[in-house]
């Protein structure tokens, strides 16, 4: 099963409902019933108060010291999982709560370290002290583009399938990437709901209410219930606001745009959104995705949109567009889940969409967690009894995340000046359930595969076909190598 919303429920109940039906049944006692509302309709959800932990052993680590790496740096960091102090900030507090309940269970004490700000340093540090032989962290906190295919290559990580006390049937695991990345039955790291940024790199599209009411746009919510929110009504919604607001014959910063995005990353969003997978691994070998008719037909259909209908305004990269959203000249933009901590500050509203699909007999609305987000391996150097330890406390931390500190981020994302806006948490509903990951992303070969629509579709022309068999050798060489490392760490013994 996937996650589900249901508009009509109230915030909690709604944020619950959510959670409980994720990427797995629980199969455990911890499932709970969410509590019915409070009757002032507090925005902040109340933290479930019931034993959610009561399926895992009763635990007294005497003081151990559990020692995790994170990795820093301008987009995100240990922030996501980690919180020194409270500091009336409700997803810090929540944070720094749940640590506190989970080291007076076990009687432990949770240590987080930062790598530094550089992509290679988790990679150096982990290099260096498996060489060495060293215990020197029980768990690391990775960026998986950070250290792409040394994931596996590098022989740093224990088995995750081998892991005591981790169920990945329970609805706080998110299955998708972990199914992706095993192979061989050898799992390197896993992501779960421990850390907000599991969701923050999700891509979505957001809409500016003030746009859309002032173009007599009524319908954008139910086009995606009703299923029918297409590549071609995308295209008619956004053609129907942009305009050259002052009247000077060009379009630019000054002008009235129905879409702004990034044409790198974000551009390759829409490969994912009609069901096209770069990379797929399996035992049996390499499937190179990116040959159908519909992808050609998506290229041009693409390399039209962003670079000769002048319907697209271009943002940089990691960077903030440049027409300020308060001015009401950007009726939608491409942006990822965590973006929107930036948008409560405006003053024009916002309402939240998952991108189109390529037409309405797709089964579904898919999007791309870009893979920044963190992900969590063991130490090959670990010792069997942290290993044990690791597991419990992963397992309850990411048991507890789910309960309490998801459905508060997934409610403040969703909060505009104190307004929940249901339909936008009905929307995340689409975003949630059609997320998908490409190891082919995240552990790219030398020409970058997965990546051919963000690199390569300007110089195409939006004429991809002859670049994708160009790319087919060498991706397929260095996704057989990835797969004969995958087989040599599932051999080992665990």
């Amino acid at each position: 099963m996937k996650r589900t919303l249901s508009a009509a429920l109230a915030a909690q109940t709604v944020l619950l409902a959510l959670l409980a039906a994720s990427c797995g049944d629980a199969g455990t006692s911890a499932t709970t019933e969410a509590p019915q509302d409070d009757p002032d309709d507090t925005i902040v959800t109340e933290a479930v108060t019931e034993d959610i932990l009561a399926y895992l052993p009763e635990t007294d680590m005497g003081g151990w010291q559990f020692d995790i790496l994170g990795h820093e740096d301008h987009l995100s960091g240990n922030y996501t999982f980690h919180a020194t102090e409270q500091n009336g900030e409700i997803i810090n507090d929540e944070i720094f709560e749940r640590t506190r309940r989970i080291e007076e269970r076990y009687n432990m004490v949770y240590n987080v370290y930062a790598a530094g700000d550089q992509w290679n340093t988790v990679n150096d540090t982990l290099r260096n002290t498996i060489a060495a032989g060293e215990d020197a962290f029980d768990m690391v906190i990775f960026y998986t583009y950070a250290l792409q295919s040394a994931i596996v290559t590098g022989g740093y990580f224990y088995n995750m399938l081998e892991v005591p006390h981790l169920n990945f049937e329970n609805p706080w695991w998110h299955t998708e990437i972990n199914d992706a990345y095993t192979h061989y039955n050898y799992l390197p790291c896993v992501l779960s709901d421990f850390s907000v940024n599991s969701y923050q790199y999700a891509n979505l599209l957001v809409f500016n209410k003030t746009v859309a009411a002032n173009n007599d746009i009524t319908n954008l919510y139910d086009l995606v219930r009703d299923h029918k929110w297409t590549m071609d009504s995308f295209l008619e919604t956004i053609k129907s606001v942009t305009s050259d607001s002052n009247g000077d014959g060009k379009m630019d910063v000054n002008d009235t745009w129905g879409y702004a995005t990034n044409f790198g990353y974000h551009a390759l969003t829409w490969a994912y959104a009609i069901g096209e997978m770069g990379v797929t691994l399996t035992d049996e070998g390499v499937e190179l995705g990116y040959r159908s008719e519909k992808f050609a037909t998506l290229s041009e259909w693409l390399y039209d949109l962003l670079f000769t209908s002048k319907l697209a305004f271009e943002i940089g990269w990691d960077m903030p567009c440049d027409i300020s959203w308060d001015e009401n000249r950007v009726l939608i933009q491409a942006i990822w889940l965590n973006d929107l901590e930036k948008f409560r500050e405006y003053e024009s509203a916002y309402g939240l969409l998952p991108y189109p699909m390529y037409d309405e007999s797709q089964e579904k609305y898919y999007t791309y967690d870009d893979c920044r987000h963190g992900t969590f391996g063991i130490p090959l150097t670990s010792p069997a009894e942290n290993i044990e330890k690791t597991g419990l406390l992963l397992e309850a931390l990411s048991a507890d995340s789910y309960h309490n500190l998801i459905p508060k981020y997934l409610d403040s994302v969703v909060t505009f000046k104190l307004s929940r806006d249901e339909d936008s948490l009905e929307m995340l509903d689409y975003i949630m359930d059609g997320r998908v990951y490409d190891i082919g992303y995240a552990m790219p070969d030398a020409k970058r595969y997965s990546w051919i629509i963000s690199e390569q579709l300007k110089n195409s022309k939006g004429a991809l076909t002859s670049t994708v068999e160009k790319f087919t050798k060498v991706a397929t060489s260095h996704y057989e190598k990835l797969l004969e490392s995958y087989k040599t760490m599932g051999e080992m013994e665990w």
